[in-house]
């Protein structure tokens, strides 16, 4: 393996300098780490890894690939990885770069001609780079649902749904995470180098790295490999779920599935800045810098301010990058419905930690702190019990989004009925960027939501107040009610529908609010 070259600091004021080669923390004391958030936040499994100067320290399993069965999960397990698929996405690009096809610098529109953002100024100048960075000014997870949950979506139809979002902020103005423009970062991998974007990233990228056990998709996982199954919580019980699982349609976003011996390589490759575990430069110098330089500017979480020191926070391509403890830190979450992540590379340490769960939780970040710690152990004077407190977060923030909820409810007037009979709400409704949905008054009275875009998204409606309705999702592993509101014309007929999600809490991916629902005129249709 080569040297590993010595980066500059992020940020020039408050960093430290590395003392001696961190001491490698006993292995039992990892484990105890994993097995306190298991039971924390009742993860069924926990995968790990961890390395420190170049070489692998830790790389196990924790716990059982399904609940009620009994194989266990080890560190050759798949499990999604989400949005950690990002900065694999990026190094595509850059390895088409170093190919002279492409510059993070050329306009979109030089590649996919039929690329168009809603202001044509913005179409004009978006730049390959404005895909990977978040100040499109495109609104929070616009168009995940066309993505999710697994819905029916060509990448094309991704590309053309672009024009039709206002814009809530103003070009490269702030951040806002979005997926859809990761798909279409895939898109211009597959316009440049002559194939899917899924085999050039298995051939040029996760293979020649060794990582041949993991996948672009989870379709593409070899069949003997073990697969962790997603889990959810309903109404306090653990269930599985298919329901977040994506196809290759999002894979740019967040496909690959990887296990966490395989990602310990994706973590030396990335602290030894483009150089394979052969020694072979697969990313130039040049080009690597571009992935890891930040670009926009974000917030920096308030824990990680308080409990970690972090003062300036931005994302680079595929990559957050902040401080901890004064150390440069690169890292990354991310989460499928069922499944979370979180990576994070200590740089001038030589510090990698990957930890992925089979459950919707907040256990990967916290697991990758505290094991952070205790490398760090002896430099901090206040280490944090990261546990304890990401586990007060999430409890603030699921009662709060409970009082949201509970104070809706008391305050509706429940006394209201709708100003038409039901079966004049029912019909086809159309969106611009989503497509069709369509409402049905089944015999027993009430009126059914149906996607034919996203097979998940089918339920009741359930009067809440006046002319809005709760649509209750049949999968409740879905846990994302939402309120469907109705306008009519002055002549008293329904016109259209906007929705919203019920509860704060939500994941974001889930943008009812986006959509603006007009009810198809049938006989207008049928000319």
């Amino acid at each position: 393996m080569m040297g590993r070259a010595i980066r500059p600091a992020l940020f020039a004021v408050g960093l430290l300098t590395s003392g001696a080669a961190l001491a490698a923390p006993d292995t039992s004391a990892i484990d105890a780490v994993v097995e306190r958030a298991m039971d924390t936040f009742g993860s069924p499994a926990v995968t790990v890894s961890v390395i420190n100067d170049g070489e692998v320290v830790y790389a196990k399993g924790h716990g059982i690939v399904e609940i009620g069965g009994e194989t266990q999960v080890d560190a050759d397990t798949l499990f999604h990885i989400g949005s950690v698929s990002k900065a694999f996405t990026a190094a595509a690009l850059a390895l088409l770069a170093d190919d002279d096809k492409l510059s993070f610098d050329d306009r979109v529109i030089d590649h996919l001609p039929e690329f168009r953002m809603h202001d044509p100024y913005v179409t004009r100048e978006f730049r390959i780079r404005d895909l990977l960075t978040h100040r499109s000014g495109l609104p929070l997870g616009a168009g995940d649902l066309l993505m999710f949950p697994q819905a029916k979506s060509t990448r094309e139809e991704i590309l053309r749904a672009m024009r039709h979002f206002e814009p809530t902020s103003s070009f490269r103005a702030q951040y806002d995470y979005d997926n859809s423009l990761y798909i279409i970062a895939g898109m211009v991998v597959e316009a440049v180098s002559g194939q899917s974007f899924e085999s050039f990233l298995e051939e040029r990228l996760l293979f020649p790295l060794g990582m041949n056990d993991c996948a672009a998709t989870r379709d593409r996982a070899p069949e003997s490999a073990s697969m962790a199954t997603p889990h959810i919580d309903v109404d306090g019980k653990l269930q599985t779920t298919p329901t977040g699982l994506l196809g290759d349609t999002a894979a740019p976003a967040g496909g690959i599935v990887c296990s966490a011996r395989s990602m310990a390589k994706w973590m030396n490759f990335i602290l030894d800045e483009g150089v394979s575990a052969d020694g072979e430069r697969l990313i130039s110098e040049g080009q690597f810098d571009e992935l890891l330089t930040p670009v926009t500017i974000t917030r920096t979480p308030g824990y990680l301010s308080e409990h970690a020191g972090a003062e300036l926070s931005a994302y680079a391509l595929g990559w957050s990058i902040s401080t901890f403890h004064g150390q440069p830190l690169h890292s990354h979450g991310g989460g499928v419905l069922g499944m979370t992540t979180h990576l994070m590379l200590l740089p001038r340490e030589d510090l990698g930690v990957f930890v992925s769960n089979n459950r919707m939780s907040a256990v990967p970040r916290p697991v990758a702190y505290d094991i952070a710690e205790l490398f760090l152990d002896g430099n901090n004077e206040n280490d944090a019990d990261w546990i304890a407190v990401v586990d007060e977060l999430i409890q603030q923030r699921r009662d709060s989004g409970a009082e949201v909820v509970a104070e809706a409810m008391a305050e509706r007037d429940a006394d209201s009925t709708p100003s038409l009979p039901l079966e004049a709400y029912a019909g086809t409704y159309r969106d611009p960027w989503y497509g069709e949905i369509t409402l049905t008054l089944k015999d027993d009275g009430r009126l059914w939501f149906r996607s034919p875009r996203s097979e998940p998204l089918t339920g009741p409606l359930e009067h809440f107040q006046h002319d809005t309705f709760i649509v209750r999702w049949e999968d409740r592993r879905l846990n994302a009610d939402a309120y469907m509101t109705f306008t009519l014309t002055p002549e008293g007929e329904v016109e259209g529908a906007r929705m919203k999600a019920v509860s704060p809490t939500t994941d974001f991916s889930f943008d009812f609010h986006h959509l603006d629902l007009r009810r198809v005129n049938e006989q207008t249709e049928d000319q």
